[in-house]
């Protein structure tokens, strides 16, 4: 993927130890417009109950995003999504910077349909 000038991707997140897991790792970053990008993840390779979506030592991670301080629905069905590498975390953070409020529409609206759908079974 080629960074354009001010754009952020996944090098630019400062990880430090989680807050709240002795065995995890977070970083947060403000990418601006209102987005801000949350990224977790297990430190060591063993699964331990209790765990994060992902796993540092092999290079997978959990990401929020908040749009104005309100959680994004990711994924059609959670709001985090889970074994994310730093390609994936990367192409997330460029949508937000890129498409903004459109992209927010459109993960709401993709979102909607498929609550919809569920109800209409």
């Amino acid at each position: 993927m080629i960074k354009t000038k001010d754009e952020k991707t996944f090098s630019d997140l400062e990880f430090n130890d989680h807050a709240n897991h002795p065995d995890a790792i977070q970083a947060r970053l403000d990418l601006g417009n209102g987005f801000e990008i949350s990224v977790v993840s297990m430190k060591n390779k063993e699964k331990q109950f209790g765990g994060l979506y992902g796993n540092a030592s092999e290079g997978t991670y959990e990401v929020a995003m908040f749009h104005n301080g309100s959680m994004l629905p990711l994924a059609k069905f959670d709001d985090v999504l889970g074994w994310q590498d730093e390609v994936a975390i990367t192409r997330l953070m460029r949508e937000a910077q890129t498409n903004g409020v459109a992209w927010v529409d459109l993960l709401h609206e993709l979102r909607n349909d498929y609550t919809q759908s569920l109800l209409s079974d």
